[in-house]
């Protein structure tokens, strides 16, 4: 089954400066790019967010995102960092299957 079809579970997440309405878009943003990239070999990725379409209607296109896959214990990791200026969100997910 590909992993695209898999649920992306948010484990942590640590807020710096960003409001609530910017924290909920984000992580939608990060829920999909972590299935995406679990479909790659690509280990750390690094995307400015004006390249998203959802991210241009949730108006959270300012931001950019690095995000790697960490192996922890046996279990893949996603860890990524969003920011904009003095705003920072840290978010560690992983994959299950639905």
């Amino acid at each position: 089954m590909s992993k695209l079809f898999y649920k992306a579970m948010i484990e942590d997440i640590q807020n710096d400066r960003c409001t609530d309405n910017e924290i909920e878009n984000l992580l939608d943003i990060y829920a999909n790019t972590v299935k995406k990239m679990a479909t790659t070999p690509a280990r750390k990725s690094w995307f400015e967010l004006e390249d998203f379409a959802s991210a241009k209607i949730t108006d959270v296109s300012r931001f950019t995102l690095m995000i790697e896959r960490r192996k922890i214990s046996g279990q893949e990791q996603w860890w990524g960092t969003f920011e904009y200026g003095s705003k920072k969100l840290k978010v560690i997910a992983t994959l299950e299957k639905n």
